[in-house]
């Protein structure tokens, strides 16, 4: 069976803010029978997992106001309007962990939440970290946290990885992909 796409009608954005826009689109089915579907817009974003020289993955943790929790993650953030990707990996590698790259190579790509928006992030790990300086944005309070493989492991055994962007590059990480 072919899977068939929906046709867009119409649609108008219903919020406009700084980090995402709310839009509500009318389509249409093969069939001719129509719905609504409301989804976000977003420009995506840039995580990266990033390796030291000692084989420790460099993660962070940070208060998170919508789960209202600390939360271990990668050093990720949000791709800007006609930012190129690799720069924003290393952006916000050396805003939030004070480290410089000399390599970045794709690792994976994925929709967080395909279903209501449009939102792309990319994983992205680099090698050959070099201190120079963390660039936190004001009211961000970040903590560095290198972890060994080992570590990893007992993080996802014991669930304390809660972030999706996190858990996808940490299993590929440890499966070696």
């Amino acid at each position: 069976m072919e899977i068939k796409k929906e046709k867009r009608v119409s649609g108008k954005t219903i919020y406009s803010g700084n980090i995402l826009n709310l839009k509500r689109d009318e389509v249409e089915f093969c069939n001719n029978i129509q719905s609504v579907r409301e989804l976000v817009e977003h420009s995506g974003g840039v995580s990266v997992l990033a390796e030291n020289d000692e084989g420790k993955v460099l993660l962070i943790k940070q208060y998170r106001y919508p789960v209202d929790e600390v939360i271990y993650e990668i050093p990720a953030g949000k791709l800007e309007i006609d930012e190129e990707i690799v720069e924003c990996a290393s952006r916000e590698l050396r805003e939030e962990t004070g480290y410089q790259a000399e390599e970045f190579s794709e690792l994976y790509r994925f929709y967080p939440t395909p279903g209501y928006s449009t939102e792309v992030i990319y994983i992205y790990k680099a090698k050959g970290l070099s201190y120079v300086g963390t660039e936190l944005e004001e009211g961000e309070y970040i903590e560095v946290v290198p972890k060994s493989r080992k570590e990893l492991q007992e993080l996802l055994k014991n669930g304390e990885l809660k972030d999706s962007k996190t858990l996808i590059a940490v299993l590929h990480y440890l499966g070696e992909y």
